[in-house]
């Protein structure tokens, strides 16, 4: 039943007039927008608190150690010890690895 309903559902004619009927969609609701607005210097500039964004956009940028602070910060109890687990020797990832494969295939195995 449901091979005969889907059986004509990739023909390029309907692919095409879906594609038609969406952008007869998209472009009424284009057409229902604010007709008054008028594109200035400044807008859509990003609000910065009523600021003028500087010219110079290196001064916009946030470092990666001040964007996750607080998160660190939070988690640090939780994230000292995986710290220290990574020793960034290959053969101890490796030895996890076939360790954690283990376990799960004996607990497959179990059930």
């Amino acid at each position: 039943m449901i091979d005969i309903v889907l059986q004509d559902i990739w023909s390029p004619i309907i692919f095409i007039l879906v594609g038609i009927l969406v952008s007869l969609i998209a472009y009424m609701f284009y057409l229902m927008g604010n007709p008054d607005y008028k594109r200035t210097k400044y807008k859509g500039d990003p609000f910065i608190s009523g600021n003028r964004p500087p010219t110079d956009l290196k001064e916009l940028h946030v470092g990666g150690d001040n964007v996750y602070w607080g998160f660190t910060k939070a988690l640090r109890k939780y994230l000292d010890p995986l710290v220290e687990g990574h020793t960034g020797i290959v053969n101890d990832y490796v030895y996890w690895f076939v360790v954690t494969l283990a376990v799960v295939l004996v607990f497959l195995y179990i059930m």
